[in-house]
């Protein structure tokens, strides 16, 4: 597999998400994706993206003007991490919150001793990582996990965009197969210009999946270096033990803001089917 390098602006707002997903732009200078959330016409940040792209804090007020005077009945807009969310009523704003590990002068810190120990214990007992461009296995570990979870995942439209994916020089992807040649997980890297996203998670259920998670994220955090990022990103997650898993690599709370706009005739309907965004 070629070095990856670092996309040029944001994978998030890169045009080819949404073509990849075969939905429409909702407004022309932000990449939220035209959807239906419960019947009600939308604009959202795309399936699987984590945020809309960049932007700085005064590309997010003219976001901001622009969502409101457009006839969009809701609206959900996931900032990027670190850009703060000041939009006031009507505006919903979530505090959420990432995980970041920085680099120093270029180089991470090392992975404390517990996780470093888990690493060897890994190649110990047999698991081993290798570079992956098969989407039928990335695919099939990542809806392994959502099945778990039962959230729901549309696994032709998640197949498309991880096809595209896997043709860019700026992602690195990987599976771990134990001792007896099975995949048991698998991560896709994905390099922003300063920052490497762990996206895509997946995993078998099996009694060394954590172990595999931790040599997947070592490798992660090894590419961010080699392309130049300053910051590992673990992508955040809801679940608060995956959230401590993250903590201790030695990374940071990173707060992201997610912004949502319901109309007032929208409201009763989807405050009981999506009571979330409320």
């Amino acid at each position: 597999m070629a070095s990856p390098t670092q996309h040029p602006n944001s994978w998030f707002r890169d045009p080819s998400w949404l073509q990849a997903l075969q939905v429409e732009q909702a407004v022309d200078n932000a990449a939220l994706a035209r959807q239906r959330i419960k019947g009600i016409p939308a604009a959202i940040t795309p399936p699987w993206a984590l945020e809309t792209g960049e932007i700085t804090i005064d590309h997010g007020q003219a976001l901001r003007r622009t969502l409101e005077s457009a006839a969009l009945p809701l609206v959900v807009c996931d900032l990027p991490p670190g850009v703060p969310c000041t939009w006031e009523k009507p505006w919903i704003v979530q505090h959420k919150h990432t995980r970041w590990l920085q680099a120093i002068d270029g180089q991470f810190p090392s992975l404390p001793k517990h996780r470093s120990k888990q690493a060897r214990k890994a190649v110990a007992q047999g698991l081993r990582l290798e570079p992956c461009a098969d989407v039928a296995l990335l695919l099939q570990l990542h809806q392994q996990v959502r099945e778990r979870k039962s959230i729901p995942s549309d696994a032709a439209a998640l197949k498309r965009l991880l096809t595209w994916i896997l043709t860019s020089p700026h992602q690195s992807s990987y599976v771990v197969y134990d001792d007896q040649n099975q995949a048991i997980a698998s991560a896709t890297f994905l390099h922003n210009n300063g920052r490497t996203v762990y996206a895509f998670g997946g995993q078998e259920r099996s009694n060394v999946s954590a172990l595999a998670t931790v040599l997947l994220i070592q490798k992660g955090i090894r590419d961010a270096e080699a392309v130049g990022n300053d910051i590992f990103d673990f992508g955040g997650s809801t679940d608060e033990g995956v959230d401590r898993f993250y903590a201790e690599f030695g990374a940071h709370a990173e707060p992201r803001f997610r912004a949502i706009l319901v109309k007032g005739w929208a409201r009763p309907w989807l405050r009981v089917f999506r009571p979330d965004l409320f």
